[in-house]
């Protein structure tokens, strides 16, 4: 395909993206099923240019602001074609020579760049330097510097550190490593990577998480036979970290309580050698269709899938029963940045608020599944104080039968020193892992 089509489709999608309040990811994977005659070849260039884009994007708008402030065009940021960012990015990121990329886009110029003085917006675009924002205010320099949302920045600048801070916004601005985790039920990890390197695909083990794996170039996981046997799943190493801290024994009734997909479960189920009961609820009744194949595919059979609309009866005969709960509560997911770098165009201060409400309901709710002496982990993949320390803290303080377990003796085991106060989180410049939070408790017997 033409680079002029590729970019194209590039600022299609972009606006497909600025336009929704989405996950980006599912709009990319939506959008390339609608266009089956985009080859392999096609669908990653547009990919990583689109993810690309998302990752810097607030930096990208402030070159283009500059560079259009130099040409004299005026333009509310809000109304900047994507097809600008296509060309900051390629120019500024990518390093492509202003005049080669002005040929390439010269079809699209008139449908996608209209009220731009096109030739001024070249010449400026490699030069063009952000201006800084007025006053010392660090958070702003580094919230337009790296692409984040300003109070986010505020929050890890007083908590981290300057340095700390900018290591980890960085770091949540790289693609994420391709890791799986394989399912003991079905093989060993060292049997998983001899398939693997059979099919060329060359695999490491895990730094962390001691069933995993990590692919040293993205592949189309689907299409692997070794895949739909149920031989491995997609998963973050951080992820599968949260399974080990609940030490999960077979024979035990273990909740799943925000189940999602599934990963998890399946991760649960194996470390449990399909022994005792595992329960997994979720309010999304179509990830729970989907749960059951992939349950069906990995040989787990001692889940039980209900649904918190519809079989809250159910749910409740589990009250003050269950071993073990794990709530990997709903969040904002600024621990995924990697995955989902559209994300940051969407969270707000409004939202995280609504969703630690959230949060403080579900938690409060199936603490009451835990029996006394059982453990209780909350988590989050998000690394915002009002999601993660503050929850916690909230609940013990109103639940005195519930006491926080160290995890240090765990951690310790898996090689990990990313502790604060007994408490895990996983800081992605630190662990190569997205960002999680867990803290875990114990209901007093």
């Amino acid at each position: 395909m033409k680079n002029s089509s590729l970019y194209g489709h590039i600022a299609e999608l972009l606006d497909i993206i600025r336009s929704s309040r989405h996950p980006a990811d599912n709009l990319v994977r939506d959008f390339f099923r609608s266009r089956r005659y985009l080859g392999a070849a096609d669908r990653r260039f547009i990919s990583e240019h689109t993810f690309g884009i998302l990752r810097r994007y607030r930096w990208l708008e402030a070159v283009i602001a500059e560079s259009l402030h130099q040409g004299q065009s005026r333009l509310d940021r809000g109304t900047f074609p994507s097809l600008a960012f296509c060309a900051a990015y390629a120019v500024r990121l990518l390093g492509r020579s202003p005049e080669e990329l002005q040929a390439d886009l010269r079809p699209l110029h008139l449908r996608m760049m209209a009220g731009l003085d096109v030739e001024s917006f070249f010449q400026a675009l490699p030069l063009a330097v952000p201006l800084s924002p007025t006053g010392n205010f660090p958070e702003r320099t580094l919230a337009v510097e790296y692409s984040f949302p300003e109070f986010i920045v505020r929050e890890w600048l007083e908590r981290f550190g300057e340095e700390e801070t900018k290591l980890l916004c960085d770091a949540l601005n790289q693609p994420a490593p391709t890791a799986i985790r394989v399912n003991t039920l079905k093989g060993t990890v060292g049997e998983c990577r001899e398939h693997l390197e059979a099919e060329g695909i060359t695999a490491t083990p895990s730094r962390l998480a001691p069933d995993g794996l990590v692919l040293a170039r993205r592949v189309s996981i689907e299409s692997l036979p070794l895949f739909r046997k149920g031989w491995f799943e997609m998963q973050d190493e951080g992820s599968q970290l949260l399974s080990l801290l609940l030490s999960a024994r077979p024979g035990e009734c273990v909740v799943d309580a925000c189940a999602g997909g599934g990963g998890k479960t399946l991760h649960l189920g194996a470390l449990m050698r399909n022994q005792g009961t595992i329960v997994s609820i979720d309010v999304d009744e179509q990830r729970l269709i989907r749960m059951k194949r992939r349950l069906q595919r990995a040989g787990v059979s001692t889940a039980l899938v209900l649904s918190a609309k519809r079989n809250m009866d159910a749910i409740t005969q589990f009250n003050g029963r269950a071993d073990a709960v794990l709530v990997d509560a709903p969040c904002s997911g600024v621990g995924t940045f990697r995955r989902n770098p559209g994300a940051k165009l969407l969270i707000t201060r409004d939202e995280v608020a609504a969703i630690a409400r959230i949060q403080r309901n579900v938690l409060q709710q199936y603490s009451t599944l835990v029996r006394p002496g059982g453990r209780l982990l909350y988590a989050t993949c998000t690394l915002l104080k009002r999601e993660n320390e503050d929850i916690v803290g909230g609940f013990l303080s109103h639940h005195p039968e519930f006491t926080v377990v160290p995890l240090y003796p765990i951690l310790k085991a898996l090689g990990l020193d990313a502790l604060r106060n007994g408490q895990m989180l996983l800081l992605p410049h630190r662990t190569n892992t997205d960002g999680f939070y867990a803290c875990l408790m114990a209901r007093r017997g």
